[in-house]
């Protein structure tokens, strides 16, 4: 993909959709909170972009994700109460460069 600027807020009307594979692109400025509609997210694979500002706390309505992979962007702040369901994985960050999260994670990220 050669995907660049930011995220519509339209994505939000996509309510079945099961992934997302946005990695490896130039795309920007913040996830819109409309992604919260995601209900039946499986995978979001948006990591390698230049997405930034805080995750939306919509996504903790993503209850049945698997794979999350959002490392070298530019995230901080809190991390949403996202429930993972089993076998998942979590890649939020990579040092040296990348997110900047709060810590603690939320207990609502264990498996």
């Amino acid at each position: 993909n050669a995907l660049n600027g930011t995220l519509p807020t339209e994505i939000g009307a996509w309510t079945s959709i099961h992934e997302v594979t946005v990695h490896n692109n130039a795309l920007s400025g913040t996830l819109p909170s409309e992604i919260g509609a995601w209900a039946s997210i499986v995978n979001f694979y948006a990591y390698n972009n230049a997405l930034s500002g805080t995750l939306p706390t919509e996504m903790a309505g993503w209850t049945s994700l698997g794979d999350l992979f959002i490392l070298n962007n530019r995230f901080s702040g809190a991390i949403p109460a996202i429930t993972l369901v089993s076998r998942c994985h979590l890649t939020l960050t990579s040092a040296p460069f990348g997110n900047t999260f709060d810590c603690p994670t939320p207990t609502a990220l264990s498996t």
